[in-house]
């Protein structure tokens, strides 16, 4: 495998980098549940993390390969690592274009999987993505890598949702443990938390 370098989003990444993170998270159960198969749920996906990564709170950072975007990994503290309502509101136009129906799964969606999110410090993964023709080959363990680096020099603990088995099993050899498990728009999903690290 070739070097890769991990360095923080820069603003002319953006279009990029949610291009990349869409394409990876498209395909995936809790999005479909959201906006539907195919192209729907990658225009949907690309729409909601191009206005994340460029207006949201926390520190996003890319995988690079030649100078182009490989995968994405987002950072974001407690307590601001929910969606606010203003960051509902940036959302909206995206999510009304999408239908009326598709607007409201995602709200349910998101408004269910906040409730899981602990009251207590710690940093919040959300997303870690890797371009689909790269899996597999140890970018995001890299990434993951990064991350756990990143979150021990703080002292803080972890915290991340997936809703895929194969997800688990990577994220439970960095450290993290299932917390708790819920079905949320008819998908199975996993809330883990990965204490602080010393």
């Amino acid at each position: 495998m070739k070097q890769i370098s991990i360095e923080p989003l820069q603003g002319a990444e953006i279009h990029e980098a949610a291009e990349v993170a869409g394409r990876a998270m498209a395909p995936t159960p809790f999005p479909m549940a959201i906006f539907g198969e195919g192209k729907k749920a990658e225009r949907g996906m690309k729409a909601t993390f191009k206005i994340m990564f460029r207006r949201w709170s926390g520190k996003v950072f890319v995988a690079k390969e030649d100078n182009s975007v490989i995968g994405v990994i987002r950072m974001v503290e407690w307590p601001r690592c929910q969606m606010t309502p203003l960051q509902g509101m940036w959302l909206m136009p995206t999510m009304i274009t999408m239908g009326l129906a598709t607007s409201l799964r995602g709200l349910k969606g998101r408004s269910t999987w906040s409730k899981h999110d602990p009251k207590e410090p710690h940093w919040h993964l959300d997303p870690l993505t890797v371009v689909p023709e790269r899996q597999g080959q140890g970018i995001g363990s890299q990434l993951l890598k990064y991350f756990c680096n990143h979150v021990d020099k703080t002292g803080r603990a972890a915290y991340l949702e997936t809703d895929r088995p194969e997800n688990v099993r990577l994220y439970e050899r960095f450290g993290w443990q299932v917390k708790e498990e819920a079905t949320v728009l008819g998908v199975h999903c996993w809330f883990m938390w990965r204490p602080h690290q010393k």
